[in-house]
């Protein structure tokens, strides 16, 4: 886009540069930016990026959003917009219609990242298909993924999430999805939206603007899910176990370690493997059958896509370490839903020796905080695990439900990563399975880490 089609597109006011200035590339990282970039400065908590506009100009930008300040250099272009975040999500909504390709949009408490993947790989069977990279799924990450938009593609699937009340509309506004799907209603923002009937509201304006031409495909095994499905005003597709759904799983079982199950939809039946373990996945490999087939895949198709699809880092990854020991890393975050769905993982797996599951905080639970773990902790007692390690002032109450629960499995609570890595070390023995989580503000991959490096593989 030229500056001056820029300056209009956000409303703003061009103070130095040319207005032919052709610019290629949109960036919030000053380390990224260079030739043909646009730097957007994003004032944070701690930082004012806005200080580092000399440097990127330094790096060879040619321009740069800005809400305050002096311009630096006279030949560089120096847009003053009201406020930066919201300059950035009017371009990205700009540029979003430049496009006329179908875009499903993705929400839910849970399983956002990993649903997209799987969706983005049964479509990329059939489309040329671009995807949110990583979860850029927020007010600045959201733009920044349409921005990503070329012509030589055909369909992209953009992940959206929001925490807090008025975000959905917004990303709503800067994306325009055509269908949309919702993968589950839990606790995560739960201290934002003070109950999860508001979330689920928010999380549904994903649709606020659809019609008889659009879907929305929604988990018929989340309850509240499937209340709202009979008052959407537009189509519904469901999708889960029940065999009620639209889309559903039958015969789940392992086989050489992989997720197998029988898909029946309105088409047959299609037998469905996939790499990574657990009901969830299983969810989210059914919807994604489901949307590649509402844009004419075939489900047999879309199977092979789900196949070779490998798994994302820190999301329930089988690390085969030494002496037969097992370390499923999902330190990614946590969530009460996504803790169970996790340990369900860990029980599936096959080891000769215990089954340990190490878990941090969840964090931003707010006044309930106390009330979920102990739940959350309820819940998985009677899981045939035999040990439960935790890090953190909270999951203290997960601990106690345990032992509450007479379930008979042996808890050990720790203040830090350091100290549960300590005694980790010393007591784990061939064979074990462990399982690590905790919110990103927990840093459970510190675990993972230790544990690696201790039963490393040797090379031969």
């Amino acid at each position: 886009m030229t500056v001056e089609e820029i300056v209009k597109a956000v409303g703003g006011t061009l103070l130095a540069g040319n207005p032919e200035t052709m610019i290629d590339n949109i960036c919030i990282d000053s380390r990224e930016a260079g030739k043909g970039s646009l730097f957007v400065p994003i004032i944070g908590e701690k930082v004012d990026a806005h200080k580092f506009i000399a440097q990127v100009f330094d790096q060879g930008a040619s321009g740069v959003f800005m809400s305050h300040g002096d311009v630096t250099d006279k030949d560089k272009v120096h847009i003053l917009v009201k406020d930066t975040v919201k300059a950035l999500g009017m371009l990205g909504a700009y540029y979003r219609r430049k496009f006329t390709m179908p875009i499903v949009g993705i929400t839910g408490s849970v399983g956002k990242t990993s649903t997209k993947e799987m969706i983005s790989a049964a479509l990329e069977t059939g489309f040329c298909t671009m995807k949110t990279a990583g979860n850029q799924n927020s007010q600045i990450g959201v733009p920044l993924t349409l921005f990503r938009m070329e012509k030589n593609q055909e369909m992209a699937v953009i992940e959206m999430g929001i925490s807090e009340f008025g975000e959905m509309d917004n990303l709503v506004h800067f994306v325009e999805p055509d269908v949309a799907v919702v993968t589950n209603i839990g606790e995560a923002h739960i201290a934002q939206f003070g109950k999860k009937e508001h979330t689920m509201e928010e999380k549904l304006k994903i649709g606020m603007h659809f019609t008889e031409k659009n879907r929305m495909f929604l988990n018929g095994d989340d309850p509240m899910l499937r209340e709202a499905a009979k008052t959407m005003k537009c189509p519904v597709t469901l999708f889960g176990t029940d065999p009620s759904c639209d889309y559903y799983a039958e015969n789940i079982h392992i086989k050489d370690g992989k997720n197998c199950f029988t898909l029946v939809c309105p088409d047959g039946k299609e037998e469905i493997t996939i790499q990574q373990l657990g009901t969830h996945n299983v969810l989210n490999g059914l919807v994604a059958v489901a949307v590649a087939g509402y844009f004419g895949i075939k489900p047999s198709d879309a199977a092979k896509g789900l196949e070779k699809y490998e798994g994302l880092p820190m999301r329930q990854q089988i690390n085969h370490l030494a002496n037969g020991i097992k370390v499923i890393d999902d330190t990614y975050n946590a969530s009460p839903a996504s803790v169970k769905s996790g340990i369900d993982v860990l029980v599936q797996l096959d080891n000769p020796g215990r089954k340990i599951a190490v878990l941090g905080d969840i964090l931003e639970l707010g006044e309930i905080s106390w009330q979920c773990h102990y739940d959350t902790g309820m819940a998985i007692s009677d899981r045939p695990i035999q040990m439960v390690v935790t890090v953190g002032q909270e999951m203290k109450a997960l601990a106690k439900a345990i032992i509450d629960s007479g379930a008979g499995i042996a808890v050990c609570s720790f203040d830090s990563n350091s100290e549960a890595i300590g005694w980790l070390l010393e007591n784990i023995t061939a064979g074990d399975a462990i399982f690590v989580k905790g919110s990103r503000g927990m840093h459970e991959e510190e675990v993972v880490k230790a544990l690696r490096e201790k039963y490393a593989i040797k090379q031969e």
